[in-house]
């Protein structure tokens, strides 16, 4: 009954119902399988539910079949959205139990009146033993659903399980910290995770093409390729203001007045203009560094032969070909290409980047590493969808 009100409530408020599942939901049944054995059966009229009421309404599409069923039921890490299926995950929810509590039992029926350091000891390593079982156990669910997921659905997976992608998925939808997604914006972002067609598209884009989804994530016209690069810009120069100084946005770059650039790429035009510079990032409090952002989509047909990492390394290597050189030679000042793919994922120097900037910023707020990592890459993900 709880889960069909549930269903309900995901027609209309589908990031606050999906939320509601992974971070609570689940709990009831959870412990039902893990204190009685062979329950799954009995948990079946949960997984019909599951798969015809709450599935849909959350996506906004028609009920799963059996192989997207098992992709949804995956952690967001692993590129599902955790609808965990009750039936399949009883078993090892019971041996899991039975083996972190085999300990305390033998304790119990021994009549030991203390709880030892040995059984302390004991359920720290099952928990820890288990913990990697069920993560070995995901990531070869993962790998065996690969093999019979149409390409363009393993692709979005590949992304999908990038550092980061899925913190948007994974967070609290806290409205206050700008976490919460409407019902369109949420059916909307399972589109892009799967690449799916969103609901209720056009026929044709605003440039005259035909619309898709790649098209639309790429289309200067009709889609929104410079509001999600300048989303990124704009967050991270008011992150940099708190641990940087002299920080501005689109800075100027000096003529070139008698130096050569080699590259042929370089970019020597009057009036060059960066996304970011910021003083005392990388190295002394008066050294200046550049940034330029790049929001590419790995769904393009220049990206789309190409695996993720060439894609990053080749659109690092365009930024640095067009302005390294010279904002080396005639600024003086070192450049740093942030890149990012429409997905979510980060580039290598993007990756080096985001985590010193969560390490300065961490160190002036008086927050965990761990937590302020997270907060970072949830904004980034939320400012790219």
């Amino acid at each position: 009954g709880e889960l069909e009100q549930l269903a309900t409530i995901a027609l209309t408020q589908p990031h606050a119902a999906h939320a509601a599942f992974t971070h609570g939901m689940t709990s009831k049944w959870t412990y039902l399988t893990r204190t009685m054995p062979g329950i799954g059966p009995n948990l079946l009229p949960l997984e019909v539910v599951i798969r015809t009421k709450l599935t849909p309404a959350l996506t906004g599409r028609p009920p799963p079949n059996d192989t997207e069923r098992d992709l949804l039921a995956l952690p967001a890490r692993l590129g599902g959205i955790a609808l965990v299926n009750p039936t399949q995950a009883s078993d090892t929810e019971f041996l899991s139990s039975t083996r972190i509590t085999e300990a305390l039992k033998e304790a119990i029926i021994q009549q030991e009146f203390q709880y030892t350091g040995e059984v302390v000891t004991h359920q720290l390593t099952a928990k820890t033993d288990v913990h990697k079982l069920r993560q070995e156990q995901a990531r070869q669910t993962s790998e065996h659903l690969k093999v019979h997921l149409p390409h363009s659905l393993k692709r979005s997976m590949d992304f999908a399980q990038e550092k980061g992608a899925s913190s948007w998925l994974t967070a609290l939808p806290i409205e206050e910290f700008g976490f919460a997604l409407h019902k369109g914006a949420f059916h909307d972002a399972l589109a892009l995770r799967y690449n799916w067609l969103p609901l209720h598209t056009p026929s044709t884009c605003g440039c005259g093409a035909k619309f898709s989804v790649e098209h639309a994530l790429s289309c200067p016209k009709g889609g929104f390729p410079s509001i999600r690069h300048n989303e990124i810009r704009d967050l991270t120069a008011n992150l940099l203001t708190e641990v940087c100084s002299d920080v501005c946005i689109e800075p100027d770059l000096q003529p070139i007045t008698g130096e050569v650039l080699t590259g042929a790429t370089s970019n020597a035009q009057d009036g060059a203009r960066l996304d970011i510079a910021a003083n005392g990032f990388w190295g002394g409090r008066f050294e200046r560094t550049f940034f330029d952002v790049r929001v590419f989509n790995p769904h393009a047909p220049s990206n789309r032969q190409s695996s993720l990492p060439a894609c990053y390394r080749k659109h690092e290597s365009l930024k640095k070909r067009a302005y390294e050189q010279r904002v080396r030679e005639v600024e003086h000042s070192s450049f740093t290409p942030l890149v990012l793919s429409a997905t979510g994922g980060l580039a290598n120097e993007a990756t080096t980047f985001y985590k010193r900037l969560a390490s300065c910023l961490a160190t002036k707020w008086d927050y965990s590493y761990s937590s302020t990592m997270s907060w970072l890459r949830c904004r980034l993900t939320f400012s790219l969808l």
